[in-house]
């Protein structure tokens, strides 16, 4: 695997999951040259864990999160059918054993979201190693690395749930 590969897939996730907290509305350009204010689509659920080092177990705090945003994917619209669940499963390069890792890692998250209700068939696992690239250093000189991510979408009958995102 390249090394810039990790690199992107951060980028990704910081442009779809981060980035979109700092601004409430977004704005779209219409053919008259002026702008207006559009409504951003709130119907994604997004999280992101960190757990210790050679470790595979969420918190009871961080599985109570994962619980409320499941929950809450219950009060989107019809015809919202069903939930897809997206993950990404990382092991960093500082840790042991990390296509295990990552991989038991997927499972645990998935062998939750199954209890939770979401079916197999719509839980996608992506089992990602975590270069340097994605590290950030704390104040105390420790490593932050979030090595779960979760999304939560809705799936919806036609196959598009644009609906949901009022006009752009």
């Amino acid at each position: 695997m390249k090394r810039g590969t990790n690199y992107w897939r951060v980028a990704v996730i910081f442009a779809l999951v981060i980035f979109p907290a700092f601004f409430d509305a977004a704005y779209a350009d219409r053919s008259d040259g002026k702008s207006m204010p559009s409504t951003a689509c709130r119907f994604l659920k997004n999280m992101g864990f960190e757990l210790p080092f050679n470790t595979i177990e969420l918190t009871k705090e961080d599985m109570v999160i994962i619980a409320d945003a499941v929950e809450d994917t219950k009060t989107w619209p019809s015809p919202a059918v069903g939930i897809q669940a997206t993950v990404s499963a990382g092991a960093y390069i500082g840790e042991r054993d990390l296509d295990v890792l990552k991989k038991r890692r997927g499972d645990a998250i998935k062998a939750y979201l199954m209890e939770l209700g979401i079916p197999s068939r719509n839980i996608y696992v992506d089992p990602v190693v975590m270069t340097d690239d994605v590290v950030f250093r704390r104040a105390d000189g420790g490593l932050a690395v979030q090595q779960i991510a979760i999304e939560l979408a809705p799936i919806c009958k036609g196959g598009s749930c644009a609906w949901m995102c009022g006009p752009l």
